[in-house]
């Protein structure tokens, strides 16, 4: 026993060795953290791309001090180009200047290319019997915005309906066929008939025309196309096949007056004669005001036929209409009629 503690005093003493403290887990002071070095790389980024952006604009923008010039080009009806140049210097005197030439240039173009100009803006064409001819007439919107031809060349016509004289270059006979004007041995039809002829005769080529009967609905000449019924030029080809059209009317049937005269102001004409024997039913205080709009919105002149027998007895609704138009109103005493 004495042996073994011997031995174990002889063997030699290890060293204590000092074990090292664990890492110090304290942020340091000098050390960045993590999502400081990511902000960092996003400023640095967008500043970056920023950067770029506003060296390379495009579009029209600029500096609001960047100077620009003004370049007018101007062609002449013969062909010839010319330029006008002004550097702005960002001030509105050269803009002016510029101006001053653009005018300068209009005022010098000559009388051709002044025309083509003005035959851009004015309508010269209209769909009449299903061809293409010159317009006629003067300008303005037709029922429902419709544009209406502007030829000023024409000569206007002067015609005549039981001795109203109506002025113009695009004509409607309105015309009443209900069955009370087979009274009185047909005279008042044969009466309106005559009359309506006599007036188409008195058309040129270059006028135009359109006739409606009426009853309880509107019977056009030529029929309802597409977009309604048509104007037809004033040939003579026209009025034979117009003429044929009147002698082959019958009067039958009530009266309907709103929808055929709606259908005459529909087509815009200059004047449109309005005949009837019946003052009833009449339209509404709301509907004659519409009428009247209506003409006033085509340039209309509506003048006013009324048939009755015997004396005239007040005042109708159709007097009303002729005269807010600026028409003319005549009654007929068809008891002396021939």
């Amino acid at each position: 026993m004495v042996d073994q503690q011997d031995a174990i005093k002889a063997l030699p003493k290890l060293a204590r060795r000092r074990i090292p403290d664990p890492l110090d887990s304290r942020p340091s002071h000098r050390a960045l953290p993590a999502w400081g070095v990511s902000l960092l790389f996003h400023v640095i980024a967008i500043t970056a791309i920023g950067w770029l952006w506003a060296g390379r604009p495009s579009g029209t923008g600029g500096a609001p001090d960047r100077q620009v010039g003004i370049a007018v080009v101007y062609e002449t009806a013969s062909g010839d180009t010319e330029y006008f140049l002004s550097d702005s210097g960002g001030d509105q005197s050269t803009s002016q200047a510029a101006a001053d030439s653009v005018a300068a240039a209009a005022a010098s173009a000559d009388s051709g290319a002044l025309e083509s100009l003005l035959s851009d803006i004015l309508p010269g064409e209209s769909t009449v019997g299903g061809e293409l001819e010159s317009a006629s007439g003067g300008l303005g919107l037709g029922d429902g915005g419709t544009q209406l031809s502007g030829g000023r060349d024409i000569p206007k016509a002067r015609t005549t309906v039981f001795g109203i004289e109506g002025e113009g270059t695009r004509f409607l006979y309105v015309f009443d066929r209900s069955d009370s004007m087979n009274g009185y041995g047909g005279a008042p039809l044969a009466a309106a008939k005559r009359e309506l002829i006599n007036s188409l005769n008195s058309l040129g080529p270059q006028h135009q025309f359109q006739i409606v009967f009426y009853n309880e609905t509107p019977l056009p000449f030529g029929g309802m196309g597409p977009r309604g019924p048509q104007l037809f030029k004033g040939d003579e080809s026209s009025k034979q096949a117009a003429m044929a059209f009147v002698r082959d009317v019958s009067a039958i049937g009530g009266t309907r007056h709103l929808s055929a005269i709606q259908m005459g102001l529909a087509m815009g004409p200059d004047c449109l004669f309005f005949l009837t024997d019946a003052d009833q039913p009449a339209p509404g205080q709301r509907d004659t005001e519409d009428l009247v709009v209506r003409a006033s919105r085509s340039g209309t002149t509506i003048h006013a036929i009324q048939f009755g027998a015997g004396p005239q007895q007040g005042s109708s609704w159709i007097r009303d209409l002729a005269t807010r138009t600026g028409g003319q109103y005549r009654y007929v005493d068809v008891t002396q009629l021939p």
